[in-house]
Formats: structure tokens, C-alpha cells, sequence
């Protein structure tokens, strides 16, 4: 009978093209990785990869064993999480977050986690969406909390909540009131998101869908820092007003009734769908509880 451990290697070799990385990631040593992938392909008597040029692919006879590998083991899985529940709980949680999440919710779920497992340790990560589907694709994560959601093969997504977005800016910039035009708000920099997230691809689009092309962006990879810049005037941004209320309330920064109208932004959990789902997927339904009650208590237009 097929040993799920030797499976289960075999998974996480395939999905992290390195023994190296599998063997972290399992916590075992690269020689009890590797001595599990012989034995597995002995005993299917057929060969699972091939190295070449220092890079390991799958065989036809891997990439057909991993296809067959990989709901089996999920089924193993579902047994294992319907019959044990969520005793089994327990162990360490690498879970990337980004800035907007931080800075609403994530010390809810820290404490909910806390107290409904108290076996599991949280690591967390605080990247871009985009850096931290890189981190959980090379398995150093094993969820992430973020603009999403991830839609490829092999993972699984939980939406969580949306916040409206709207433009702030600094009072000392002297909007007039009403409606302002996109080409009033360029006259200063767009304060935003990094390139190459989905808020920065997003507005740059809208500005050049508008003809405004000479339009000036100031990217930033913390939250905390376009706020900051935004008070001083040295901008206007588009933020989720819901991330900075003691800044709204003391006049630091006011919101623009603009004339287009920014989109909201969608937050999701996404995890992989393997054989160690139990925890990410466990967390993320926690996650998606506690962002639902913080929307619950918050006001309908900003969440």
C-alpha cells in the first residue's frame, strides 16, 4: 500500500521544485526527503523527476502521479479534519498580511486564534499582495491575507470583506467644495500603492483612460507611510478611509468628493490546497468571521 507520507513528499517536492525546500518545509532532512521520493519510485516503478541543468521537473510519469497524488491526499485530508476536527490544531501558522488588513482587523484574529487554539503559533509576513503570492508559491508562507483573489490551479480562496475607496488629501491643500475633477487632482502627485500591485495598476489606468498621461505617481510599500505623506500635502491618495480614522476625525486628513468615483478594494484568504490544509484553511475561516464582524460594526459605506 501506498505510504500518504511518501505522497505527501512527493506533493510538496513537485510543487517547490527543490528537495531543499521540501525538506524545510516538512521538517525533515533533505536525505529523508529524498530517501522517500526512491522508495515512492520503486515502488511505482517509475522515475518522478529529472535534474537538469541544476533544475528539477517532473517526469510525463510525475506529472501524471502528481494529478492522481494530489486530490488523493486531500481526501486523506477531509477524512482526517472530519473525524479529528479541529483538535489537531496546533504547531506554527506562516501567514503574510498586507498594511490595510494590519490596520483594521489582523490583532482581532491574533487574539480569536489565540484563544480558540491555543497550541498554534502565528508568524506573520507584511508584504504587497503581490510579494506575498510570490512567498506563498515558493511555500514560505502558508497563507496569505490580500488583495486577491489567487486564481490558479492547486489553491483555495476565501473572500473576507470589501472597504470603499475614496481620495483624501490634506486640508491645507484647499479643495473647494464639491465634486473635483481628476485633472484638478493631477495638478499634485499621486500618492499610492507599489507598482505592480492591483490599487497601483488600477489608478494609473484610470488616469490614462482619462487622457491624463503626464499624471505623477509617488509609490509607496507601506501604508503608514502614504498616509504620512499625504498629511504633510505632499500629494493626494486614495486610500480606504477605514484605515485612518483618528486622522479623519482630527481634521488631519479630509476626504474629496471626486468626480469618478474609485472602485472598492476585495480582500481574500488564499492558501494551497494540499495536504497541509487543515491549519491555513482553519485560520482563513476565522479570518473571514472576524473581518465579517469588524465590517458589521463598522459604517455600511466605508465597509
Amino acid at each position: 500500500m501506498i505510504n500518504l507520507t511518501f505522497l505527501e513528499t512527493f506533493v510538496w517536492v513537485a510543487r517547490l521544485k527543490s528537495f531543499t525546500l521540501a525538506a524545510e518545509r516538512l521538517n525533515a532532512t533533505q536525505a529523508a526527503v529524498s530517501s522517500r521520493i526512491a522508495a515512492l519510485e520503486a515502488e511505482l516503478g517509475v522515475k518522478l523527476f529529472v535534474r537538469e541543468h541544476r533544475r528539477l521537473s517532473l517526469t510525463p510519469q510525475g506529472v501524471e502521479a502528481l494529478a492522481r497524488a494530489e486530490p488523493l491526499l486531500r481526501n486523506a485530508r477531509v477524512f482526517v479534519d472530519e473525524v479529528s476536527g479541529t483538535q489537531g490544531i496546533r504547531g506554527t501558522l506562516r501567514i503574510g498580511v498586507i498594511d490595510t488588513i494590519t490596520y483594521t482587523w489582523l490583532i482581532d484574529l491574533i487574539r480569536a486564534a489565540k484563544d480558540t487554539y491555543p497550541d498554534l503559533t502565528l508568524e506573520f509576513s507584511a508584504e504587497t499582495s503581490l510579494k506575498l503570492v510570490e512567498l506563498l508559491r515558493a511555500g514560505e508562507i502558508d497563507l496569505a491575507l490580500i488583495m486577491g483573489p489567487l486564481l490558479e490551479p492547486s489553491y483555495a480562496n476565501i473572500e473576507l470583506c470589501t472597504y470603499s475607496c475614496h481620495w483624501v488629501a490634506s486640508p491645507n491643500l484647499r479643495f473647494p467644495p464639491g465634486p473635483v475633477s481628476l485633472e484638478r487632482l493631477a495638478d499634485y502627485p499621486v500618492i499610492c500603492f507599489p507598482k505592480n500591485s492591483q490599487p497601483h495598476a488600477h489608478i494609473t489606468r484610470f488616469f490614462q483612460q482619462n487622457g491624463l498621461e503626464t499624471a505623477r505617481f509617488f509609490a509607496a510599500n507601506s501604508l503608514a507611510t502614504i498616509i504620512r505623506m499625504t498629511i504633510d500635502g505632499i500629494g493626494v491618495a486614495t486610500i480606504p478611509p477605514i484605515v485612518a480614522p483618528r486622522e479623519l476625525a482630527r481634521k488631519e486628513l479630509v476626504l474629496i468628493e471626486a468626480e469618478q468615483p474609485i472602485p472598492p478594494m476585495r480582500f481574500h484568504a488564499t492558501w494551497f490546497d494540499g495536504p497541509a490544509r487543515l491549519v491555513p484553511a482553519t485560520i482563513a475561516e476565522l479570518a473571514r468571521d472576524i473581518a465579517q464582524d469588524f465590517v458589521q460594526r463598522a459604517d455600511p459605506a466605508l465597509a
